[in-house]
């Protein structure tokens, strides 16, 4: 079960934070990166956020991980199976530092200063930056890799998906010209990591044909003008009502939903940064195929 924190600093959380304010003016030196690599070959490893969970799950030996953060199994997080049974906590400094792993993983939770506080607690911090490519990602997930001592296995990981893209270039373009639709009225327009993840799968993006750049709220009238041949949708899938006042919920659209093919990819493909883009490909790929959509010779 996850381990579940109080809302409020606990005198545990609040010892520690003590102590440090002492420990930073003394002499005392802080635990360097090289020593804990050194110390480990194994350093053990707590999460801030779940896109820090999924470099965490996608490498680390199960062992070597004290702590996920609490949305490591929610349905965004990609590698959610893998995170069943690990102790999740509310990802804050003070948890992190009750828990006092060799190194503690974040990317958009945290900031430099919380950095400093780990660094003077011996903790080693590893931010993993915001990609702005699948190969980004990657990049970062090797580089991950290396600091963790899983250097090797992250080279693995990412020759398979540099393997799964040289597979989608072999297949040939389907025709299809797909919509995103999101739950808040939007579509991904030319520009967009979406829209680079449909063409990617071999399929036409209706953002040519709308003439639309970047996210753009659904041009309604273009859409009963020329409606596209399947519709793409992401994030419906997250707990909590949709607004009543997103054109999504219009009846235009939820005719448009009903009346046309729906490929409805997992919200954990897109939801981290370029992560797990190929993943993206691959599904509507192969979801088409499934449902019928491919002639023969434009399967997979």
């Amino acid at each position: 079960m996850p381990l579940r924190r109080p809302t409020t600093l606990s005198s545990a959380g609040a010892a520690v934070l003590l102590s440090l304010i002492g420990w930073a003016s003394t002499t005392q030196p802080a635990r360097a990166a090289d020593q804990v690599i050194g110390a480990a070959a194994s350093p053990t490893l707590a999460s801030m956020d779940y896109c820090a969970d999924q470099y965490i799950l996608a490498l680390a030996d199960r062992d070597q991980i004290l702590a996920l953060s609490k949305d490591a199994t929610s349905v965004y997080s990609q590698f959610r199976g893998r995170a069943t049974g690990i102790p999740q906590l509310r990802g804050n400094s003070e948890d992190m530092l009750a828990l006092a792993p060799d190194m503690v993983v974040r990317q958009w939770k945290g900031s430099p200063a919380v950095d400093a506080l780990f660094e003077r607690a011996g903790i080693m911090p590893i931010s993993i930056p915001f990609a702005g490519s699948p190969q980004a990602a990657l990049d970062s997930l090797i580089a991950f890799g290396e600091q963790i001592g899983r250097g090797e296995q992250a080279r693995a990981y990412a020759a398979r998906r540099h393997t799964m893209r040289q597979q989608l270039a072999t297949w040939p373009a389907t025709g299809l010209k797909a919509l995103y639709v999101t739950p808040s009225g939007y579509t991904a327009g030319g520009g967009t990591s979406v829209d680079a993840i449909i063409r990617s799968a071999g399929l036409d993006t209706m953002a040519t044909d709308y003439d639309l750049q970047g996210w753009h709220p659904l041009p309604m009238e273009s859409i009963i003008r020329s409606a596209p041949d399947v519709i793409i949708t992401s994030f419906f899938d997250l707990p909590g009502p949709a607004s009543r006042w997103s054109s999504a919920q219009t009846p235009q659209i939820r005719d448009l939903l009903a009346d046309l093919p729906v490929i409805d990819l997992p919200a954990s493909h897109l939801s981290c940064n370029g992560l797990f883009d190929i993943e993206a490909a691959h599904f509507i790929r192969e979801k088409a195929q499934k449902m019928g959509l491919l002639a023969d010779g434009f399967a997979r």
